[in-house]
């Protein structure tokens, strides 16, 4: 990995923060089936609609994350 990326890491910390916070809670809810949200946790065997729909949210929240990370860094001359 860059030192250049890593120095923008630093000074970007709280969304690079946020984002593996995010992708954190997506492994554990795949791979538990559950999704701890403010308003109780959702099963996938109990509401697999709103389950998926949580997932697909904050995986785009993710993606969005990521892509303003690495577009930030691309955009930041050296």
């Amino acid at each position: 990995m860059s030192m250049h990326f890593l120095e923008h890491l630093r000074h970007n910390w709280p969304l690079a923060a946020a984002a593996a916070i995010l992708l954190a809670l997506l492994v554990y809810a795949l791979a538990s089936g559950n999704l701890p949200t403010n308003q109780g946790r959702i099963a996938r065997t109990v509401e697999p609609l709103r389950y998926w729909r949580w997932v697909r949210r904050l995986a785009a929240l993710l993606v969005v994350a990521v892509a303003v990370l690495l577009g930030s860094y691309w955009l930041t001359p050296l």
